[in-house]
């Protein structure tokens, strides 16, 4: 009889650890977002107001932001001081390819990281600064949708997951 208590405690473990993984992605997807966000916004900041060059800013920039993003900004600013005939973007593209498939970083964090890079192909400051407000909005469309979506699922994903362990119980016992 015991052995029915603790199957069935391990089955409701894992209904409910899948019901609320499921909730953490999308959490994980909303703060790699908001993390990218703030570095974009870092960016505008210094092109705009104090014209520094990209490699003083990755530079500033790997001190300041929040893991995983420090050393991903660390990389390219390696990069830029290094050049080896690289352009920025080329630069950029290859620590993000880099960190593709890694745990620290989201599908959707990964595929917004590569996006930003493309705002740098943009030849004369204003242009970039264009292009890089644009990406901006486009993120911010994009964590408003993530947020909705999550709050509307969010409860049904986790009562569903302790329906779907309850009725695994009752089957099998």
């Amino acid at each position: 009889m015991w052995q029915k208590f603790v199957a069935g405690a391990c089955v409701m473990t894992g209904a409910l650890g899948f019901g609320w993984s499921l909730c953490g992605e999308m959490s994980s997807d909303i703060r790699h977002l908001k993390q990218q966000k703030q570095i974009l916004l870092y960016i505008l900041g210094e092109i705009t107001y104090l014209h520094r060059p990209m490699e003083e800013i990755f530079d500033i920039m790997a001190g300041r932001a929040e893991p995983p993003y420090d050393l991903f900004l660390e990389d390219v600013a390696r990069g830029m001081r290094e050049r080896d005939g690289n352009s920025l973007i080329g630069i950029w593209n290859r620590a993000v390819n880099d960190r593709k498939g890694r745990a620290e970083f989201s599908r959707i964090g990964t595929e917004y990281l590569a996006r930003m890079g493309d705002c740098f192909e943009c030849e004369g400051e204003q242009l970039q600064v264009d292009a890089l407000r644009l990406f901006e909005m486009e993120i911010d469309s994009e964590i408003d949708r993530i947020t909705v979506k999550k709050n509307e699922n969010s409860r049904l994903i986790k009562a569903l997951s302790t329906l779907t362990g309850i009725l695994c119980i009752i089957l099998f016992l």
